[in-house]
C-alpha cells in the first residue's frame, strides 16, 4: 500500500483525519456499509484537476487531451481536528420555512480516522500486485496522497511542462496532479484518497464501496452550534442506524467557569 502514496510516507498511515459528512449522508453510509466518491470533475476550484483539463502540444503541434481526464474520483480530508471555519462551511443550518425549526438533515457530523483506515478500504477494491523493488503490495487505479499548496505561478509552471505527470504509465503522475491546490487553500491541511476508474461512464457520477463504519471510524462529533435536544436526537439515530463507536457532541464553543483570586478582604 505504501507504493500508492503520494506525498505521504508508512509513518503518516498512523495520522488521524477528519471529515465532516451533512447528518443525511452519514446515515446513509451506516445503513448502505458504502462510503461514497464523487468524481473529481466537480470539484468547485477551478484549479483542481488542472492538469488533467488543460490540453497538451505535440512537437508538430498537433493538441491533445488526456483520456482519462473524468475518469477519476476523490474523496477530501483533513488532517485539522477542528475550526469554527469547517464547522459554518460543511454544517447547513437552514430551518423549516413552516415551523421555524432547525431542519438536522444537513447538520454536520464530522467523523474521525486514520489514513491508513480510510485508504485500506479503497485500496483493496483493487487487484494488487507486489513491487519487485520493496516486496509490497501496489495497483495502479488507487493513491492517497497529502495536498501541496502553491502559488497560482508554481501551477501555471507545473501546467507548461506536464508531461512527465500525466504520461506516467503507474498513474502516480496523474493522481500526483489531484494533490495540488493554491495556496489560499492551506488552512484546510487535506488529505485526499483518489480512485482511477478506466471503464466508466460519463454518467457515473459516484464509485460506492464496502466499508465497516465501525472499523474505519474511530469516533463520530455533532456540530457544537446545535441544541441539546438536537443532539440526543441525531445521537439516537446514529446509533439506531448501529455506530457502535464513540458520539459527542463538539465543545467548541463552551465556555468554562473560571474562578480567579483577589487581594479584597
Amino acid at each position: 500500500m505504501i507504493n500508492n502514496l503520494i506525498n505521504l510516507t508508512e509513518e503518516d498511515l498512523s495520522k488521524s483525519i477528519y471529515r465532516i459528512y451533512p447528518f443525511n449522508r452519514i446515515l446513509e453510509l451506516l445503513e448502505n456499509k458504502e462510503n461514497v466518491l464523487v468524481k473529481t470533475e466537480f470539484w468547485e476550484d477551478p484549479f483542481e484537476n488542472f492538469l488533467l483539463k488543460s490540453t497538451g502540444k505535440l512537437p508538430n503541434g498537433e493538441l491533445f487531451t488526456i483520456n482519462s481526464r473524468n475518469k477519476y474520483y476523490g474523496q477530501c480530508w483533513s488532517l485539522k481536528k477542528e475550526s469554527d471555519a469547517m464547522w459554518r462551511i460543511y454544517s447547513q443550518h437552514i430551518k423549516d420555512d413552516e415551523t421555524k425549526e432547525l431542519k438536522i438533515d444537513n447538520i454536520g457530523i464530522k467523523v474521525k480516522s486514520t489514513i491508513g483506515k480510510v485508504f485500506e478500504d479503497l485500496f483493496k477494491t483493487q487487484k494488487s500486485h507486489i513491487n519487485p523493488y520493496n516486496n509490497q503490495p501496489y495497483n495502479l487505479f488507487t493513491f492517497a496522497g497529502k495536498v501541496k499548496y502553491q502559488k497560482k505561478e508554481k501551477l501555471v509552471e507545473l501546467l507548461t511542462n506536464a508531461s512527465n505527470f500525466l504520461l506516467d504509465t503507474t498513474g502516480k503522475g496523474q493522481a500526483e496532479t489531484l494533490m495540488l491546490k493554491r495556496l489560499a487553500f492551506t488552512h484546510e491541511k487535506e488529505v485526499r484518497i483518489v480512485y482511477h476508474n478506466e471503464n466508466c461512464k460519463p454518467t457515473d457520477k459516484l464509485f460506492k464501496y464496502k466499508i465497516n463504519p465501525n472499523e474505519c471510524f474511530e469516533e463520530i462529533v455533532v456540530d457544537p452550534r446545535i441544541s441539546k435536544e438536537n443532539y440526543i436526537k441525531i445521537k439516537k439515530l446514529l446509533i439506531e442506524k448501529g455506530f457502535k463507536n464513540n458520539i459527542i457532541q463538539s465543545g467548541l464553543y463552551k465556555i468554562e467557569n473560571f474562578v480567579f483570586e483577589t487581594d479584597f478582604k
